[in-house]
């Protein structure tokens, strides 16, 4: 008898074991219909019909999802596009968002928790329908979950993005040839395109673009394709830096990633003490270093830039190097170009110079290799753009920043009334 108990009592355990595999396998089957069947959302007046659901779940693969947005108002609508509940479990996702008849430029870029936003502000008029495609991917072991939030914006006021482009005349080129000629007039805003969509730069001797953030003046830059606000200290920072010391420790690969190496150290350490109580209002973006090598000769490499810059005289809106994803930064030797400097000329008349120095400040570009040594573009205290020192020497710092799309200011971005964040 007790062994035929005992028989027994393993015959319903198995059985409970099995069911309750059954039904957890049953419940992430529904699950997973659930995610990918469409759903419809009406708010106010906008529909929004997920086609693949708005639970968003990649496992080792790219993932595309589609929705669309219409407007059943009688007036015109904004609204934003946004994700939830991200978790991830490597830094680096990125996504392509592109509007199927192209009202809205094609956005690429990358995913970090502390900027959800997609898109925002985007306008639609009565009975439009707008048609979009999400692609998410990373180059290995990508795993993510989220929701896509789509839905009215709530406030009155434009962000950043949208009050600068009200104050400009927008330039669809520059009116002298960037990378031979210094601009000394205001050339204004000029819009372009790169690898992530349409960008906006400012170039020449402008006039409008001082803002007030942290108790400290800057430049804006530019705005970036997802509506982020690129800003340069108007001034060299209180401390001088370098990129690595002599002491033959770090290899090369050390000295060119800025994560790895002194300067680094020294852009943070200002960041701590000048703006970390204020980085809520900003986000972390990627800062060019174009470490490709264009030639070796003898023991000594040259850069991309170095050609480009000082033989060929050109630019690039993109990144032919490694990116790196940071809360601070500097600039390019391609930006510093791109507002109205060159390598064969000084200027004294572009919104990048800085009156009254005596030493250069450094940008992310590097120019030239050894075996132990490279040297880095700088911007001389005459606003030109020369390639003449080791990465150990001390040079100043111009620290740069990404203010977050969804930031309003007030003020006309001029010296006597700047753009002033508000919190």
């Amino acid at each position: 008898m007790k062994r035929k108990y005992k028989r027994a009592l393993t015959c319903i355990s198995l059985f409970l074991m099995l069911t309750i595999v059954i039904l957890i396998s049953y419940i992430k089957y529904q699950k997973e219909i659930e995610s990918t069947s469409p759903i419809v959302f009406v708010e106010n007046g906008l529909s929004i019909n997920y086609l693949n659901g708005n639970r968003l779940v990649v496992k080792n693969d790219n993932k595309t999802y589609t929705f669309s947005v219409t407007n059943n108002a009688d007036v015109t609508l904004k609204y934003y596009i946004s994700l939830t509940n991200l978790r991830m479990k490597q830094n680096q996702i990125l996504y392509d968002l592109v509007e199927e008849k192209g009202k809205m430029n094609a956005l690429k870029n990358e995913l970090t928790k502390e900027n959800l936003s997609l898109a925002s502000m985007i306008s639609i008029e009565p009975k439009e329908t707008h048609f979009y495609t999400l692609r998410l991917y990373g180059e290995n072991d990508v795993h993510l979950s989220a929701k896509l939030d789509i839905g009215i914006e709530e406030h009155n006021e434009e962000y950043f993005k949208e009050t600068i482009l009200k104050n400009n005349d927008i330039e669809k080129s520059s009116t002298t040839k960037i990378g031979s000629e210094i601009a000394t007039q205001d050339e204004g805003l000029i819009e372009a395109k790169d690898e992530n969509g349409t960008i906006y730069y400012y170039r020449g001797n402008v006039k409008n673009n001082y803002v007030s953030f942290a108790n400290l003046t800057w430049r804006i830059v530019k705005i970036n394709s997802d509506g982020s606000v690129k800003l340069i200290l108007d001034d060299y920072a209180d401390a001088t830096a370098n990129f690595y010391d002599t002491d033959g420790t770090k290899s090369l690969e050390e000295k060119l990633n800025i994560t790895s190496n002194q300067m680094y150290e020294f852009l943070n350490e200002w960041y701590q003490e000048n703006i970390k109580s204020y980085e809520h209002s900003l986000i972390s973006n990627k800062y060019c270093v174009d470490d490709s090598i264009f030639e070796t000769n003898n023991t000594m490499n040259y850069y991309l830039g170095n050609n480009r810059i000082l033989n060929n005289y050109d630019v690039f809106y993109d990144c032919l190097g490694n990116t790196y994803t940071m809360k601070i930064g500097l600039l390019s030797a391609d930006e510093v170009i791109l507002a109205g400097a060159t390598a064969n000329s000084d200027n004294t008349d572009y919104y990048l110079y800085v009156p009254n120095k005596t030493i250069s400040w450094w940008t992310l570009t590097p120019s030239t290799s050894d075996n132990e040594n490279i040297t880095f573009f700088e911007i001389d205290p005459n606003g030109k753009v020369v390639s003449l020192s080791n990465g150990n020497y001390y040079k100043a710092m111009r620290p740069v920043i990404h203010l977050n799309p969804k930031t309003t200011v007030s003020g006309s971005g001029l010296s006597t009334d700047p753009y002033i964040v508000v919190d």
